[in-house]
Formats: C-alpha cells, sequence, structure tokens
C-alpha cells in the first residue's frame, strides 16, 4: 500500500515539474492543435497557459480571441483581441477578427468602417470581403453578399470559402443548378477536403438526393474520422431515408466517443420512436435530458411521447414535472405571470394527478383573483383524495367549505350553472407544416413544434386546435383537409434553428376561402427560446380570433352568456346577438361577418362571474327571435381599473379581428428588432463555420 501511495505522489510531483517546465510555445501549439480540432475550451485553457509563461505572447491573444470568439463570448473575444493588437500590431488578420466579432454583437457600421479600412491598404484581401459579405447577409440583402463573393473568386478563382459561400447561398435562394456549379468547382479543387465533402453532402440532402448525399458524408469521416459534426450529419441523413436501425449504430458509436453529443441521443430516440419502440425511445431521450437539460427540443419531443401513450398514473410523470414546477417557481419569484403559468400547465400536463402543484397553481390564480376557479381546483384534489379512500385534509376542507359559502351569491348558484361543465369551444384552428429535407439540428423539428402548437392550446376552452401527424405537401393539401373537416382557420409553420437561435412562423388561412389571414413570426436566442416561441404563437393567434360565446340561458331580458371576466368581460360590454350558425370568417383578412338580417339584438353586461355573465337584452325590431344557443360577439369594451391576469390565454379580438382587449402587462415583445439584436439566419451560420 505504502508503495503504491509513494508511487501516485511521484507520478503527480512529476506531472507537475512537467507542466511547470513546459514553454509558453509548447502550450500554444498544443492549443492550435485543439483548435483545429474544433475543441475551443481545451484551445483555450492551452492558450491562457502559454500567456501565464508570456503575457506578450501576441499570437497567443489572437488565437484565445479566435477561439473565445468560437464558443460565442464575443464581448471577452474582443477584450483578448486588444491585447493581441496590443502585441501584434498591424495585422489584417487580427483586423478581420475584430470586424467579425462587431457583426456578432451588432456594431454592423463599426465592422463596415473596419473591413472597409483593410481594403484601403490592402484592396485584395479577400477576408475583408468575406466579412462584408456577412454584413450583406445580415442586412438580408443575399445579391450583394453574393457580388462580393465572386470578386473574391476573380481575384482567386480556385477559393475555397468563396466557392463554398455561393454554394449555400445559392441554394438558400432556390438556384440549385448554381449551387451544384459551385460545390462541384470546390469538390474539384479541393477532393480531399473533409469540409468540402461535408457541405456538398448537406446540399445534396437540402434537395433531396440521399443517395449523394450519403456518398459525400461518407467521404468527409474518411478523411476525417474524428468529425463530430460530420457523424451526425450522416446519422440525419440515414434518418431521412428510413434506416433506422443504421441511425441508432451511428449514434451508439458517437455517445461512446462522447456521452455528451446530445444530436445523437436526439436522433437515436427519434430512431426507436418510429421503429413504435416507445420504452426504449423514452429512455434515450430521459437520459439525454439529464445531461444536457436545456435541450427544449428534445424536451418536447418527450413529453409528447409521454402524454401519448403512457397512463396518468405512471410514477415517472413526477419527475419529468419537476424539471417545469422549478421553472415555475423561479418565474414567481420575479412575477413574470405569464411564464409562470405556462410552466405549471406544462408540469400539470405531465402528471395531471400531483395535488401539491395543482394547489400551488390554484392558489397562483386565486392571487390573481380568479376565486371560482381556485375553487374547482381544489374540487378536483379533493375528488383525487376520494377516489384513493383517503381524506383531505382539514386546512384545504375548510377553505372549500368557505369559499363554497361564498359561492353561494354567485351567478351560478343564482342561475343554476356549473361554469366549468360548459362546452366553449367557438374555434376550430388546424396546424399543418411541410417537412424540412435538410434539419442540422433537430431533424423533425417542424413536427415537434406543430404538436407543441396544439398542445399548448389544450387548456384553453374556447379554441380546439389540431394538428395532422403527418406533413402536408404544401397549402392545397392543407386547404383541402382544411375544408373536409370544417375548420374556421388553417396554419402552416415552419420553424428554423441555429445553435443559439430559433424562428417559428406562421402564414394563417381562412379554412372556409383558403385566403391569407395572417402571419405571425416570433424569434428568441439564449434559454427557453422553443418555449418563448411558442407561447408568443399562441398569443399572435388568440389576439386574431373575437371572442365569441353563447346565450346559455335567458329570463324575461336578463341573459346570461357564457363568457366571464376569464375571458376579459367586464360590466358595461356590449355583445351582439347572432342567430346561432349564421357567423362566418370573413371571406378575406381578419375577423368575422353576419348578414344584418340575423342580427337579433344587443345584451349590455351587468353582472360578471369568471366564466359567466349576465346582462340586459335590446331586442332588434319588434318581434323577440333570441333564444338559448343563439351566439353574442363582443362589439365593445369600457375600459376598466382591474388588470386582466390571464389574457394570454383567450381569444382577444373583436368582430373586426383586431385586439379589443387590453394588453396584458406580461406580454413582452420578442422580435430580433425588438430585443436590439441582430438576429443571425441559418445560412450565416454555415458560411461563418467555413474554414
Amino acid at each position: 500500500m505504502k508503495i503504491k501511495v509513494f508511487a501516485s505522489v511521484l507520478i503527480f510531483a512529476l506531472s507537475s515539474v512537467f507542466a511547470q517546465s513546459q514553454t509558453a510555445l509548447g502550450f500554444f501549439e498544443s492549443g492550435l492543435e485543439k483548435q483545429n480540432r474544433d475543441d475551443f475550451y481545451g484551445a483555450s485553457e492551452d492558450f491562457n497557459q502559454a500567456l501565464q509563461k508570456n503575457p506578450a505572447y501576441g499570437d497567443a491573444w489572437f488565437h484565445l480571441s479566435q477561439v473565445t470568439y468560437a464558443i460565442g463570448d464575443f464581448t471577452l473575444a474582443l477584450t483578448y483581441l486588444d491585447s493581441a493588437d496590443k502585441y501584434a500590431k498591424n495585422r489584417t488578420d487580427i483586423m478581420n477578427l475584430r470586424g467579425l466579432i462587431y457583426i456578432s454583437l451588432g456594431k454592423l457600421d463599426e465592422a463596415k468602417k473596419t473591413f472597409n479600412e483593410i481594403l484601403k491598404i490592402y484592396p485584395n484581401d479577400l477576408d475583408a470581403r468575406f466579412g462584408l459579405a456577412e454584413i450583406e447577409l445580415y442586412s438580408g440583402s443575399y445579391n450583394g453578399a453574393k457580388n462580393l463573393y465572386l470578386d473574391a473568386l476573380k481575384r482567386q478563382t480556385n477559393n475555397r470559402k468563396a466557392l463554398l459561400s455561393l454554394a449555400l447561398l445559392s441554394s438558400e435562394t432556390g438556384n440549385d443548378a448554381a449551387a451544384e456549379n459551385y460545390i462541384s468547382q470546390a469538390l474539384r479543387y479541393y477532393s480531399g477536403d473533409a469540409e468540402v465533402h461535408y457541405l456538398a453532402a448537406y446540399l445534396a440532402a437540402k434537395k433531396g438526393s440521399l443517395q449523394e448525399a450519403e456518398k459525400r458524408i461518407r467521404a468527409s469521416v474518411q478523411i476525417k474520422g474524428d468529425s463530430t459534426k460530420a457523424y451526425v450529419l450522416l446519422a440525419s441523413i440515414l434518418y431521412a431515408q428510413l434506416r433506422y436501425d443504421d441511425v441508432i449504430d451511428v449514434a451508439d458509436y458517437l455517445i461512446s466517443k462522447n456521452r455528451k453529443t446530445i444530436e445523437a441521443w436526439y436522433l437515436k430516440g427519434l430512431s426507436q420512436y418510429r421503429q413504435n419502440k416507445f420504452e426504449a425511445a423514452i429512455s434515450t431521450w430521459s437520459t439525454a435530458l439529464s445531461i444536457d437539460e436545456q435541450d427544449e427540443m428534445m424536451r418536447a419531443s418527450l413529453e409528447l411521447l409521454v402524454t401519448k401513450i403512457l397512463p396518468v398514473e405512471d410514477s415517472r410523470r413526477a419527475d419529468w414535472a419537476k424539471y417545469h414546477i422549478k421553472k415555475a417557481h423561479d418565474y414567481n419569484k420575479v412575477f413574470m405571470g405569464e411564464e409562470t403559468r405556462y410552466e405549471y400547465q406544462r408540469a400539470l400536463k405531465l402528471n395531471p394527478m400531483d395535488a401539491g402543484t395543482r394547489r400551488e397553481f390554484a392558489e397562483f390564480l386565486s392571487r390573481s383573483g380568479m376565486n371560482e376557479i381556485y375553487l374547482n381546483q381544489l374540487k378536483f384534489i379533493q375528488n383525487q383524495v376520494k377516489a384513493k379512500g383517503q381524506s383531505l385534509d382539514r386546512k384545504t376542507s375548510d377553505i372549500i367549505e368557505n369559499y363554497d359559502a361564498l359561492m353561494k351569491y354567485s351567478l351560478a348558484t343564482k342561475w343554476h350553472v356549473d361554469p366549468f361543465y360548459l362546452d366553449k369551444v367557438r374555434w376550430h384552428v388546424g396546424v399543418f407544416y411541410t417537412k424540412s429535407r435538410a434539419q442540422l439540428f433537430h431533424p423533425d423539428a417542424e413536427e415537434i413544434a406543430a404538436g407543441m402548437a396544439a398542445d399548448i392550446f389544450s387548456g384553453i376552452s374556447s379554441t380546439s386546435v389540431v394538428v395532422d401527424n403527418q406533413a402536408v405537401s404544401g397549402y392545397g393539401e392543407a386547404y383541402r383537409l382544411a375544408r373536409k373537416n370544417n375548420l374556421d382557420y388553417f396554419l402552416i409553420l415552419s420553424i428554423e434553428e441555429s445553435d443559439r437561435e430559433i424562428s417559428l412562423d406562421s402564414v394563417v388561412y381562412s379554412g372556409r376561402t383558403g385566403t391569407e389571414t395572417a402571419r405571425f413570426g416570433s424569434y428568441r436566442t439564449g434559454n427557453d427560446r422553443f418555449a418563448s416561441v411558442l407561447r408568443t404563437f399562441r398569443r399572435d393567434l388568440l389576439n386574431i380570433l373575437p371572442i365569441r360565446g353563447k346565450i346559455i340561458d335567458r329570463s324575461v331580458n336578463d341573459i346570461l352568456v357564457d363568457l366571464g371576466t376569464a375571458d376579459g368581460i367586464v360590466e358595461g360590454a356590449i355583445m351582439d346577438v347572432v342567430k346561432v350558425g349564421k357567423i362566418t370568417t370573413a371571406d378575406q383578412g381578419l375577423g368575422v361577418v353576419f348578414d344584418e338580417k340575423n342580427l337579433l339584438g344587443t345584451v349590455t353586461i351587468t353582472k360578471t362571474g369568471e366564466e359567466i355573465s349576465q346582462g340586459l337584452l335590446e331586442q332588434k325590431g319588434f318581434y323577440d327571435k333570441v333564444n338559448v344557443g343563439d351566439e353574442v360577439l363582443l362589439k365593445f369594451l369600457p375600459k376598466s381599473e382591474e388588470d386582466n391576469q390571464i389574457s394570454d390565454n383567450v381569444p382577444a379580438a373583436g368582430e373586426n379581428g383586431n385586439r379589443i382587449l387590453p394588453s396584458n402587462k406580461d406580454e413582452k415583445k420578442i422580435s430580433a428588432d425588438d430585443l436590439g439584436i441582430i438576429k443571425t439566419p441559418a445560412i450565416i451560420e454555415l458560411i461563418r463555420g467555413i474554414k
């Protein structure tokens, strides 16, 4: 034992001596080797070690800035670059990197100035032209970028980055012939280059040439066998060919090399799901989320599968719900109401039998003044407890008793109505998607986004959102299915991801006429970006849906409607009464229409409950034609001093389709412009990655 301890101490001492004796140049060369393998964190450590040995090592500062830029810490990269410039002056590579960092920081004017200064001194500098091309891409000028890449080719006809950039840009703009021409040139000049074969594979997959894509990506991994991104693309191409066993083999290989390769876990679980090996997919995705809980797309895949196939009593549901419960607590601490509601709803969607979380959610709603909903949730807990043959705790029993006493004076008691059993569905919306041929981050992201877009409406009583389980070929098939299913509206979703950003866009059409009604687009970067764009999508759709209810009872001119404060209704609101079945969506644009002869009168609200309201009828014409079952549309809403805390969960428009409810104070703009950041198109990430 003493010998083993002595040997361990000796080895440690020798390694320490070796580390101390290693020169700055040694650390620098080790960092370069790691940087070339895209091990940016390891390279960063080595460059820092080199700088400890020699703080005036300009090249080490420069490469430290490069890897820090690659990691995405742009402000720190600029700080390191300032040090590089101090010790290695007047270098164009330093100036060009500064311009790229300025682009990433959103300082496009400063970046442009930097690149132009380089070209004044060095007119043939290609990197400066590439930087200016990136600025053109950020500005949406694909032609401007194309001209700069072509200008670079004039100066160097076989320039690798120019050829690859033009190939990607041509593909992005739909010019497949030009893309093929440029990538063929790149392959001819650089047949032994792994990255050229990688991008050739991506472009082939994007246009649906899967066999050619597989050929190219296999060439890439043969040239550079340690390229994780190439193996991930290989797995994605195999997945597109429905070769699920092969995908799993590649994924297992990647996981064996690096357990943190989350893309491999995702593709493995997706392949198991397609093979109907649901338990295996659940196990795979659960393990992956224990490694990286921030992969929202994979979490969404897991949750959609869990809610689809597992019984509500499954004990594992509680573990999956914990993630959302914690986030609900965190959001609640900083008074982020919309986010808190969303996370509680996700937790209860996963584990509806969780009485503790349901109570927390009920108390959260109660603080927003929703006492009837609070009581309803407590009674749900009470029924759960009774079903298990147990007794409810005394405190909860007393709360239920006290609130029941208060409800004796409610509208529901007066009219003998249980508002929580009313059928309040007024809108039927279909969600469709087309399948992308190539997704670098999450294959089938469109299907997952569509599933979650429908799922996020599951707790909204007024709106039924359904998703087609299969991708549609395009608008024509979506319109046909919408007509067949008598949908009020249908929409086609598209999603775009990069390493740090996500955009969810949708075009909404009338299910009756097929004409375009509206377009929505939401963008987010940082953590929780997928959940954020989903909430924005829901809010945008609800913002164009008119507030629509029906008459559920009547006593002379006192009318009871199934809309209440939870729907944004306040005393003094005026509603049009329309004969049942006579309201239709507008032929074009937003809103609804009805024939004047079917307008039966108006109702002015005099008393409100949370889910129902009472109003005074003013009939139109001499004859009274208003019956139970006729519909009402919100026409006028007086200003109210009370904040509506849950208006992100209900339709919010008037008859013309424009928002009539006051804006919820929780609502946040999340476009790139509103956030003050530069949105990075996916093509820029690809072009920027070309070495």
